[in-house]
Formats: structure tokens, C-alpha cells, sequence
């Protein structure tokens, strides 16, 4: 170990909470009980703040990560002691060592354990919003902040349903624990919902210095591919959600720049693109045409698909994601979709004919308070040399931006206005 400042510790400590708490929590409810969820997440808390504490005296571990989880094993082994209502706990046993899992694709992996929580949390007693929410706040380690994001809700909106949720799991007595085969299947649509949600926020986050956060992506990919393997999961929708995490996921080496700054799709070098990755997406985009069924992750794939393999930019074919658009409209209406398709619209018809698409799908309840929209208003508006509108929606847009890198491109816009 070495001498670390507070700085150091703090970022340290800080990091390894934001993509590391939700795998000490599902690796601990594996070894204590899932019934024990709530204290295995005050032992994870403690450990963070016993690193806070300790780190800047000792150094930072070389391995921070099995120090956590030791740290955060032994508090609720103390916890379960003093607890005379408590089973005997094995005090022997040994952590498993997941440095290195044999089914490796990404670097920094985490367990098949993340993934057999995601199925406890989302239990049926609930509310889908609600086990959604549980599931991200508990296994992916979102804050209150991401969730509100991911939903365009407020923070105070799923502090509340966060509370209620727990609440009725305690009321009702209801244990969470790997459903049976059957249970599966049952629950496997709010799973794929929570995976789609956390690959989103890799793909833009929404708070933070950098716009990718690429761990959270590559997990939802390594634990959707998992399900696209599995007998009882090995569904069309499965292969196309995959599909889609991989087409996205394709484009990233050329999503920003060496500084970090956003990279607009129309600018972005095509030869960085991740064609591994690409071809990876297209094979689950085949094996997902089996169905006779089309779900929303089929025309989402398929969307993203277009984007990725086209030759150029202006060999896109806007008028087959159009289609896509219309047709997810059909299946499962989505404001943010309705956002994207308002964009396709002004690359087809004009900025005009997208100005009036994206009105039409704002509410002032929702999209009102979600950045995107105000800057995608804010470009279709500089397209027609509506500048003074433009930079009242840029300004708008920045008031609500809390990502620095998205910050920095709104301000460089704001600049060339």
C-alpha cells in the first residue's frame, strides 16, 4: 500500500461505490440470505465509510475491491452475532474469488450473482415502476438522482415508491429469493426493462464528468447474453435486446473524442467503429427473427442496426427507421421514442416537419424537464435560423444537464449561436 491523499480516497471510494456496490450486495445475499438485504446493504455502507476512514492512513489496498467485500463480510458477521434471533452463521466459509470468470468477455466482470439478484428483486407482489426501481437501487447501484433520470420522474417522486416498495415486501413477508423455473420466464420482461435501463445510463449518463460510462453497458450486454444462452430464456426478445445493446455499443470508440468531448453521429469516424461488436449484434439480430412476435426491443434492434451498418451517414436509410418508429408507436407508446422519430422526421421531411413532430410529443409533464429534448428543439430550431429560440432552448436544456460532458457541448453550441 501508499500513502493516499483525501482526494484520492474520496474518488476512490467514490468509484468503486458507483460500480462495485450492487456486486458486494448480490454476492453477500447470496452467502447470508436474501431476507437479509436490508443489512447487507448497511454492511456495504459501512465498509465504504470505514475505507473513507481508514484509506488515508494505511493507503489505498491493491486490491480495493476484495477489501470492501471483506470489510463488508465481517460487519454482518458481527451484526448476525449480536442478533440472538440469528441462525449460526459459518464463520469459515470463503468469498468467492471472481477476479477473473471463466465466461469473461469484458474486462471487470462481475458474477452471474448480479444477475440472479435482478430476478429476486423483481418480484410480482410489486408494482412493475416499483420493481424496476428496486432492482436498479439495490443491484445496479443507482442513486435516487439516476432512477428519477431513467424515469423522467422526480427525485422525490421514487424516493416515495423506493419506501413504499420495501415496505410492502416487509408487510407482506415476502422473502427475496431466485425464482423457480417457472417464475422465470413470468419476470423475465421487467428484467430485460432493468437491463435496457442500465445500458442506457452507461450510454448517456446522466450525472458525472464523462458521457460513457462503458462498465455499465458492457454489463448489461455480458448479463443479456447470458440470458440469450440460457434454455429458459433463449427468447427471440432476448437475442434482440442483445442485438441492440451491441449495435450501440459498436459506435462507442468514435462517441467521443481523445479529450472526452461528445462526437454528433454525423461527424463520428466510421472506422473506429467496434465491428466485433457490430457482428455480434447482427447474429442475435438473426436468431431474434424466429418469433412470430415483434417486441419493442426487435424494432429498436433493428433501428439501431440501420445506424450502425450503414456505409454513411447519408446512406442511412431514414425512411426504414421511420417505419420502426411508427410501428413502436403502435406496440408501446414511448415519449422518448417519440423524441428520436421527431428527429427522423426533420432528416426526411425538413427541420420544420420535425419541429412539429417534437411538439406534439411534448406534454410540459415529462419531456419538459428532460435535456434532450430542449436540445434537440434547440438544433432543429438553428436549422431554420430560428437563433434567438435556439439559444433560449440551449439554455433551457443546460439548466438541466448535470453530465460535464454534455455541459461542454452545450455550451460549445450556445458559442457558435
Amino acid at each position: 500500500m501508499t500513502r493516499a491523499s483525501e482526494v484520492q480516497v474520496r474518488d476512490s471510494v467514490d468509484h468503486l461505490f458507483r460500480h462495485h456496490a450492487g456486486q458486494m450486495v448480490s454476492v453477500l445475499c447470496r452467502i447470508f440470505g436474501f431476507d437479509r438485504i436490508d443489512t447487507i446493504e448497511d454492511a456495504v455502507q459501512d465498509a465504504l465509510i470505514a475505507a473513507l476512514r481508514k484509506w488515508s492512513f494505511t493507503g489505498i489496498p491493491v486490491n480495493p475491491t476484495a477489501w470492501l467485500m471483506q470489510a463488508a463480510r465481517n460487519r454482518m458477521i458481527d451484526v448476525l452475532r449480536r442478533d440472538k434471533r440469528s441462525e449460526p452463521v459459518d464463520e469459515n466459509f470463503d468469498l468467492p474469488d471472481r477476479a477473473k470468470p471463466e465466461t469473461a468477455y469484458f474486462p471487470g466482470e462481475m458474477s452471474e450473482d448480479q444477475l440472479r439478484m435482478i430476478f429476486a428483486c423483481c418480484h410480482p407482489s410489486l408494482a412493475p415502476d416499483s420493481q424496476v426501481a428496486l432492482t436498479l437501487k439495490t443491484v445496479g447501484g443507482f442513486s435516487v438522482t439516476e432512477i428519477a433520470s431513467a424515469y423522467l420522474s422526480n427525485e422525490e417522486a421514487v424516493a416515495k415508491m423506493l419506501t413504499r416498495a420495501k415496505a410492502r415486501l416487509h408487510e407482506s413477508g415476502v422473502s427475496l429469493d431466485i425464482p423457480v423455473a417457472g417464475e422465470v420466464t413470468d419476470r423475465l420482461d421487467v428484467v430485460l426493462k432493468v437491463l435496457y435501463l442500465i445500458f442506457n445510463e452507461g450510454y448517456g449518463a446522466s450525472a458525472g464528468n464523462e458521457l460513457l460510462r462503458r462498465d455499465l453497458c458492457f454489463e448489461a450486454i455480458r448479463l443479456v447474453e447470458i440470458l440469450s444462452r440460457h434454455p429458459l430464456t433463449a427468447l427471440p426478445k432476448v437475442h434482440a435486446a442483445a442485438a441492440l445493446f451491441l449495435f450501440q455499443a459498436a459506435r462507442f470508440p468514435a462517441r467521443t473524442d481523445h479529450t472526452g468531448e461528445l462526437v454528433l453521429l454525423p461527424d463520428q469516424d466510421r472506422e473506429l467503429w467496434d465491428r466485433d461488436l457490430a457482428a455480434r449484434g447482427l447474429r442475435h439480430l438473426r436468431h431474434s427473427a424466429s418469433g412470430a412476435k415483434i417486441s419493442t426491443f426487435h424494432l429498436e434492434a433493428e433501428i439501431a442496426g440501420i445506424y450502425t451498418l450503414a456505409e454513411s451517414y447519408q446512406a442511412t436509410n431514414w425512411k426504414r427507421i421511420l417505419d420502426c418508429y411508427d410501428t413502436l408507436r403502435e406496440i408501446s407508446f414511448s415519449r422518448i421514442a417519440e423524441l428520436n422519430r421527431a428527429v427522423v422526421v426533420g432528416q426526411i421531411d425538413g427541420a420544420e416537419a420535425g419541429l412539429a413532430a417534437l411538439e406534439s410529443c411534448e406534454d410540459g409533464n415529462d419531456l419538459g424537464f428532460y435535456n434532450l429534448f430542449h436540445i434537440t428543439r434547440a438544433h432543429l430550431l438553428s436549422n431554420i435560423s430560428e437563433r434567438t429560440q435556439a439559444k433560449v432552448a440551449y439554455q433551457t436544456a443546460l439548466s438541466l444537464t448535470k453530465n460535464e460532458s454534455v455541459r461542454r457541448f452545450i455550451e460549445r453550441r450556445l458559442a457558435e449561436l
